[in-house]
């Protein structure tokens, strides 16, 4: 059986086709996704956390100097030689890992943490859990960047970890299937609030996509699908956008605003409720500034 980085995810097929006890498809499955945690003799699904096998001869497949160590929630991203506590069990292969496969491995940990606590939370998680055991590699890749190993270097010493993990998570999200509302997943996790892991994956994407970024233009391309917008709106509005003066406030309610206001000067009317709903951004935030845009497109926009 193969190991992955400290021994700690390896690879299940334990059990048979569509036969998962917890009630999970195969898409889902820990065993059929490689996400089973090997912790002394038990074989472990990450996911529902039944134990999928018991190795009864542990002697015949690994060292017989095997310790058992202690999985903890540390959010110290200190890896350096000093013993931190932080990993999960470990065999004497791990005094070879680097400080950067130790990172990465303290990551995996937490990060199938935060799946589990997900599973466990009341509402429809799945959402967040399926997408998050697919792309757990690239996820967990994807944090790296921002650390002292990656290109980004954003952060180091961090007194949360499981909030920071969960912020580059809600960005990956953002990026790769267009995800506009985090309520739940801030909810069930324990995130202080929805505005602020929004605001937390922006910067991470800002970092991430360069000089060429353009807020405002970028939240307009996650904003169509969501308000229901014509895909030929796109352009358009993002031309405009960066064309215009617009009045002060937070980057976010002026682009709901600004995109409230533009569709209706085509008869694309977009209620301020079904806006609120998709965004996240208050009824009390948008309504004045739709009227400061209604102004400012009226100057601009042909009649």
């Amino acid at each position: 059986m193969e190991r992955r980085t400290g021994g700690l995810l390896v690879p299940g097929n334990f059990l048979e086709k569509d036969s998962c006890p917890a009630g999970f498809d195969d898409s889902q499955c820990g065993d059929k996704n490689n996400l089973v945690f090997q912790a002394n003799i038990n074989f472990t699904c990450v996911v529902c956390g039944l134990i999928l096998h018991t190795e009864t001869d542990i002697e015949s497949d690994t060292d017989s100097d095997f310790q058992p160590g202690e999985q903890t929630g540390e959010n110290n991203e200190d890896d350096g030689n000093q013993d931190t506590g932080d990993t999960a069990p470990v065999d004497a292969l791990d005094v070879q890992d680097t400080p950067e496969e130790k990172m990465v491995r303290n990551t995996q940990v937490q990060f199938r943490e935060i799946i589990e606590e997900l599973n466990e939370g009341e509402g429809e998680t799945d959402v967040y859990t399926g997408f998050f055991i697919e792309k757990f590699d690239e996820i967990v890749s994807f944090y790296m960047l921002f650390t002292k190993h990656g290109p980004f270097h954003v952060f180091e010493q961090i007194p949360n970890k499981k909030r920071k993990i969960l912020e580059v998570a809600a960005a990956y999200m953002m990026i790769e299937r267009g995800d506009t509302r985090f309520k739940l997943l801030a909810t069930v996790t324990g995130y202080p609030s929805e505005s602020n892991l929004i605001n937390k994956a922006l910067s991470f994407i800002k970092t991430y996509k360069g000089e060429e970024y353009q807020e405002g233009a970028y939240l307009i391309e996650i904003y169509a699908p969501a308000l229901r917008l014509p895909e030929s709106f796109v352009e358009p509005m993002k031309e405009t956008w960066l064309t215009i003066n617009h009045p002060r406030g937070v980057t976010q309610h002026k682009v709901v605003a600004f995109m409230v206001a533009y569709a209706g000067f085509f008869q694309q009317r977009v209620t301020q409720q079904v806006a609120s709903e998709m965004t996240g951004v208050s009824r009390t935030s948008l309504s004045p500034k739709i009227k400061q845009y209604k102004e400012i497109l009226k100057e601009y926009l042909p009649q």
